[in-house]
């Protein structure tokens, strides 16, 4: 729990030391004083001493009253000129542990994102020792030295969870945000739920701060999402550059990589990932071609060696089909790139067609999003007529000329989106051909160049002495021999990366069984138990406090981000409570909003720090009877602390009427909070 104790603010000007002390007891504490008395300023002193003065609309002294930093007025038109200032806050948690807090407001020599802690009560012990610390930097929440938001987290017995920003990292939930859901300020807190919680750029705030507060299982699972959403994506990468890695493999044994997918999957039977070479016109898998060329080599090695003259017929046939094979290669080679170059042309042709048809897309969007605009505030040109001329406007882009009747901007739109989605599919099957034909290229060019290599070799030979050994046959046994040696480490290389892509592969299928598990296990039954509480206890004070814009059974608590949502009878549709309610309901509704956060954490054991602070909650013209019941729910909170700062509309009648038969604890302010300190 958080329980503030006391606080001190010390004010020293240039005509003597003005200041004020205030004690606060365990339930309901009332700070009354008239308008200008200085409620608000007790009220932004307590938030100031804790580092959340982002909850009054920024950060450091900035955000304190003219009276701490400025000017003292007092007695009336007297002004004395601040020359130091800072606030002493005494607090205390469920352990009863006392710390004392010192933040200056102004001061020549110390900056505001100080903080002093004093480990006790230092108005009992003025010699304690203190540690200081700092606020609004790096590592105010981090820093186990020096970090003050971190130190009091841990004061308060919290472990504030770690979740999602918007841009994809993770980050704990910062202590101001989960103080928005108790203290609520006057100025900007009464205009929403947590309106004055800061962004810090994390998704979908609320909820995080409310599964907080409830202790809510469902944090565990999100995190787990997060999490696994995260490994999904390094996965994912990981597989791609696996994937490049097993293309610059392939492309390095001149072979064709089947059975293996772009994206990730489960592989059942890792055998049917391989690379096919070929030899003689067929086909075959790195092992099988290993053994072909060491059969072929072993049946060279056990025959004689062969003189040229024993092959001159053999080379000179040979010869002959080498050239009919490398003819027929330079005819292919040719057709090919005749096929590449004009699917390359008709690929150009396709991007060009796609942007003109995107800037098209982007044009009639626009035209139609201004006829809409036209439409909904009842201009002349939302009739197709000329606001001027009053003749009639076409609905169409294309020009007067044209005699036909044209689509309206509408079809227009759909016309063109389905036409850019035909052409974005036709495209990418464009660009996989073209992957394709280029490889199939590289290859028999390869290929010409190895027939014509062989030719050189063979016409070479004929020309020697014919009682040589052929050359072109040792030439032969010794390239089967560093091919056997190459593919030899090529297949273990391959086995290497294989084993790679079946651990992916294994962490694929285990990240899709958490995921599949994830779906079933959103909400706990605890924190079904715990949200119907919430919506349970809501609805019952919504019905104290006599809110009235919509019957309670219309009323539901959101399973997205917990805030009260509003239907229409007999709708299933819900929407912000806030766009059906009036302005003194709205505030009914943040009433018991507050207040339900408080009791279901209560009951189901949450992480509240059982500390409510309402700045004028009294708003909107409030019926007094209305917010009596209001001080009587907040009295009743006896294991919680309530700071209530009111002013009860300057009148004694209105205060004695609000507050009858309601035990509270009376903080009353005196013509002017900082007055001369004796």
């Amino acid at each position: 729990m958080l329980k503030i104790n006391n606080i001190k603010i010390n004010v020293n000007t240039n005509n003597g030391l003005f200041g004020t002390f205030h004690t606060f007891k365990k339930g309901l504490n009332i700070v009354r004083g008239n308008n200008t008395s200085g409620k608000s300023s007790l009220f932004q002193a307590i938030v100031y001493a804790l580092g959340f003065e982002e909850l009054i609309g920024g950060r450091f002294e900035k955000t304190m009253q003219s009276v701490l930093k400025d000017q003292v007025e007092y007695p009336k038109s007297t002004f004395h000129n601040v020359l130091q200032s800072f606030v002493l806050l005494e607090i205390e948690n469920s352990n009863k542990d006392i710390i004392t807090l010192r933040r200056f407001v102004h001061s020549p020599n110390r900056k505001s994102q100080l903080v002093d802690v004093y480990f006790g009560s230092l108005l009992v012990n003025p010699t304690l020792e203190n540690r200081p610390m700092f606020i609004h930097d790096n590592g105010g929440a981090s820093d186990e030295n020096y970090g003050f938001h971190l130190y009091l987290e841990e004061f308060l017995n919290w472990h504030l969870p770690k979740v999602l920003t918007n841009k994809g990292d993770l980050r704990k939930i910062y202590i101001q945000q989960v103080a928005s859901s108790f203290i609520i300020e006057q100025k900007s807190g009464w205009s929403d739920f947590f309106a004055t919680m800061p962004i810090y750029g994390l998704n979908n705030k609320e909820a995080r701060v409310v599964e907080f507060i409830l202790n809510m299982d469902v944090y565990g699972n999100k995190m787990k999402k997060q999490e696994l959403g995260i490994t999904k994506r390094i996965l994912e990468n990981d597989w791609s550059n696996l994937s490049k890695s097993f293309e610059k493999f392939t492309q390095k044994g001149g072979g064709k990589l089947v059975g293996l997918s772009d994206s990730p999957m489960i592989i059942n039977n890792l055998n049917e990932i391989d690379i096919l070479l070929s030899k003689d016109k067929n086909d075959y898998t790195i092992s099988n071609y290993l053994d072909i060329i060491i059969e072929e080599f072993d049946t060279l090695n056990q025959s004689e060696t062969v003189t040229i003259k024993d092959k001159i017929n053999g080379d000179e046939n040979l010869i002959v089909k080498n050239e009919e094979q490398l003819n027929q290669l330079s005819f292919d080679i040719e057709m090919l790139s005749s096929e590449l170059t004009f699917d390359k042309q008709k690929l150009s042709n396709f991007n060009y067609q796609l942007e003109n048809l995107t800037e098209d897309l982007r044009k009639n969007k626009g035209a139609f999003k201004v006829q809409k605009m036209g439409a909904e505030i009842e201009l002349k040109v939302s009739q197709n007529n000329c606001p001027t001329c009053s003749q009639e406007i076409n609905d169409s882009l294309l020009p007067l000329s044209v005699k036909q009747v044209p689509m309206r901007l509408e079809d227009n739109i759909n016309f063109l989106s389905a036409q850019i989605k035909m052409l974005e599919v036709n495209i990418e099957s464009l660009e996989s051909k073209i992957i394709n034909k280029d490889n199939n290229l590289n290859k028999l060019r390869i290929a010409q160049n190895n027939l014509r290599s062989q030719i050189r070799e063979l016409k070479k030979e004929l020309t020697s002495d014919d009682r040589l050994p052929s050359i072109v046959d040792i030439e032969y046994r010794l390239n089967l021999k560093k091919r056997i040696e190459f593919y030899s480490k090529y297949l273990e290389d391959f086995a290497e990366l294989k084993e790679e892509l079946s651990s992916l592969s294994n962490k694929w299928k285990r990240i899709l069984e958490e995921q599949e598990k994830l779906k079933k296990d959103t909400f706990s039954p605890n924190d079904i138990s715990k949200l119907k509480s919430l919506s349970d206890n809501f609805k019952s004070l919504l019905s104290v406090f006599n809110y009235s814009s919509k019957t309670i059974n219309d009323i539901a608590i959101s399973d997205e981000n917990y805030l009260p949502l509003a239907k229409k009878p007999n709708d299933e549709f819900y929407y912000n409570i806030r766009f059906d309610s009036s302005a003194s309901d709205f505030v009914r509704s943040i009433w018991a909003y507050t207040c339900s956060l408080y009791k279901t954490s209560v009951d189901k054991n949450g992480n509240h720090p059982n500390l409510l602070m309402f700045d004028e909650p009294k708003q909107q013209d409030m019926s007094i009877n209305d917010f009596t019941k209001f001080l009587k729910e907040l009295a009743s909170y006896k294991n919680a602390q309530t700071l209530l700062f009111a002013s009860f509309e300057n009148s004694d009648e209105t205060f004695k009427k609000a507050t009858s038969d309601i035990e509270f604890h009376l903080n009353y302010i005196d013509e002017k909070l900082i007055k001369p300190v004796e």
